[in-house]
């Protein structure tokens, strides 16, 4: 039958995959458990396990959720994610900085505002815009867009206001960012930061496709999600801009992940600089961001190995989503680690981890062209 999840139409699917309606409103009902659970209207880092505890609002994530859910509203006629959407933007507004940056969610309200979280938020804001024409989101975000160019050093990347005073390659994230904001304003600047960000990136990849300066701290072996992250940004940039050489670089480090899934469709949660695993646990987040992306090298290429590649992460990812329990602080969420003890976010549900888990299980029901309301597979 058309639209089957197991990489090839016409297969035949597991119970599992046939419950992919359910699991995806589960997890959109989960986010509107981790906004419930706050009392400022922004998203809850997520939930502890052990501690049966919601973590504060996280200004970062609530940014790019937003239009995670404005695109899930449009595909399943949720109209209830409209509104939900609107009140996270106007939570933002009240996170920015005079200058237009944002704090990190675990910093006392004197500290320094930081770049990632800072160009994540723009795309919330971005995203309410677009939704509601009103001009007070544009206005915030451009004000975040001239603080990231106000404080980028002139070799591109960012020194100032990173989180744990380190460099990072992520912030081509943030370039992301930058180009969507000079897309809707025209503003040169914009794109010319992004530009900078973007070719520093590519000269810290080495030979094997394997970024320096992807980890949060110094010495530690980044994560599949601060990889994906970088290359998340340089990709999406490269297909604005018409840029080859960063989409290869992108599609350099997608390859070297491809060869390296396992054969039940996890990824590890750290690699070394050769690609060998440096840990047994598998990060959630990052094995549905970088399904995202090789779907969309599926949907520019048309090679089949990539789109099988997705569903088998996915469908891994999918695999430890609880929709057994009647807990709303539980079903529906995403573990940061399988096992849930594993090396990231352990023993927590992280509300960046069901971002992209909705954001993979839409990206691959509108390649297999059936309506997220329905089942794959009767």
């Amino acid at each position: 039958m058309p639209g089957s999840l197991d990489g090839s139409p016409g297969d035949s699917m597991t119970h599992l995959e046939r419950t992919t309606s359910a699991r995806l409103h589960a997890a959109l009902d989960w986010i509107q458990q981790a906004q419930r659970a706050t009392n400022d209207e922004g998203i809850s880092k997520g939930y502890h396990l052990l501690r049966r505890a919601w973590a504060p609002s996280y200004p970062e994530t609530t940014g790019y959720t937003i239009p995670t859910l404005l695109n899930a509203a449009e595909r399943l006629g949720r109209t209830d994610l409209h509104s939900q959407s609107l009140s996270l933007a106007n939570y933002l507004l009240n996170c920015m900085t005079t200058e237009g940056g944002v704090i990190h969610w675990q910093a006392k309200a004197s500290s320094q505002p930081i770049v990632f979280d800072t160009g994540q938020v723009v795309f919330g804001l971005l995203a309410a815009y677009d939704f509601s024409g009103k001009q007070i989101y544009l206005e915030a975000a451009q004000r975040a867009g001239n603080w990231l160019c106000a404080i980028q050093n002139e070799a591109g990347y960012w020194e100032r206001n990173q989180h744990l005073d380190r460099v990072k390659v992520i912030d081509a994230r943030v370039a992301w960012a930058l180009l969507e904001l000079h897309q809707r304003t025209g503003v040169e600047p914009y794109r010319e930061a992004a530009v900078r960000n973007l070719d520093w990136a590519c000269i810290q990849q080495n030979d094997h496709g394997w970024f320096n300066n992807c980890a949060f701290q110094e010495n530690q072996d980044p994560l599949t999600h601060t990889l994906a992250y970088t290359a998340e940004g340089l990709l999406e940039c490269g297909i604005c801009l018409g840029e080859g050489r960063y989409i290869a670089s992108a599609q350099k480090m997608l390859e070297a992940l491809l060869r390296k899934q396992r054969k039940d469709g996890a990824l590890a949660s750290t690699y070394r600089s050769d690609w060998q695993e440096s840990s047994r646990s598998s990060c959630l987040t990052g094995n549905c961001q970088i399904a995202l992306l090789w779907l969309t090298l599926y949907e520019r290429s048309g090679e089949q190995r990539f789109h099988a590649a997705a569903h088998k992460a996915i469908n891994f990812v999918a695999s430890r989503q609880n929709l057994q329990t009647k807990n709303p602080n539980i079903r529906g969420g995403i573990p940061g680690s399988a096992p849930v003890y594993g090396h990231y976010e352990r023993f927590k549900l992280p509300n960046w981890a069901a971002k992209f888990y909705i954001d993979s299980l839409i990206a691959l029901d509108k390649i297999q062209g059936q309506p997220a309301s329905a089942h794959f597979v009767g």
